[in-house]
């Protein structure tokens, strides 16, 4: 039975990935990114991917913090105090991974920690543009770091191939040709 739910929650989390790639506005990327990010995080841990439950936290973390920062009217002190909560139960998350990656290190591993550190950097982007730059980069990434898991080996393939056609579709538009075309 947990081997059909593994099997369940990588095949949703492929659908998610899906989703992260091909909105057009940051809004429901960061929908899709905590729906993507809560999946993977309970699928992480039954796979045992300390690395990835790291990075699914802090997903989350930050699409939380950027829509309410974003998109809302909270307060600066409640934003700050729910993201210096957050970041120290990530701290925690992170300190069991480095111990268990410490304990058995491999190359895929580490690869799992590089990709943490490019796909959180680009949630926290507010850029469309150079979140794609930065997520294209990540499937290269995340190519090796998965290697061998098929679900994982389809949502890095399927990233790659998405932010690279919408990188390529959008490279001549600016800012300025943006919101003409969107009024």
């Amino acid at each position: 039975m947990l081997d059909v739910l593994k099997e369940v929650l990588g095949w949703t989390s492929v659908a998610f990935y899906i989703s992260v790639t091909i909105f057009n506005s940051m809004k429901f990327t960061r929908y899709a990114a905590f729906g993507s990010a809560t999946n993977d995080i309970i699928w992480s841990i039954l796979m045992g991917w300390w690395p990835k439950v790291v990075l699914n936290v802090s997903v989350a973390a930050i699409n939380v913090y950027r829509y309410m920062k974003d998109f809302t009217s909270t307060g600066k002190a409640v934003l700050n105090t729910v993201a210096g909560l957050v970041g120290a139960g990530i701290l925690y998350i992170i300190y069991i991974a480095v111990h268990a990656f410490l304990a058995e290190p491999t190359m895929f591993v580490a690869l799992q920690f590089v990709d943490l550190g490019i796909i959180v950097t680009a949630l926290a982007m507010t850029q469309l543009s150079k979140y794609r730059v930065l997520m294209l980069i990540s499937g290269f990434v995340g190519m090796g770091a998965y290697f061998g898991n098929p679900q994982m080996m389809i949502i890095k393939a399927l990233v790659i191939g998405i932010m690279s056609y919408k990188l390529y579709s959008t490279r001549h538009k600016t800012d300025e040709t943006t919101e003409v075309v969107e009024s």
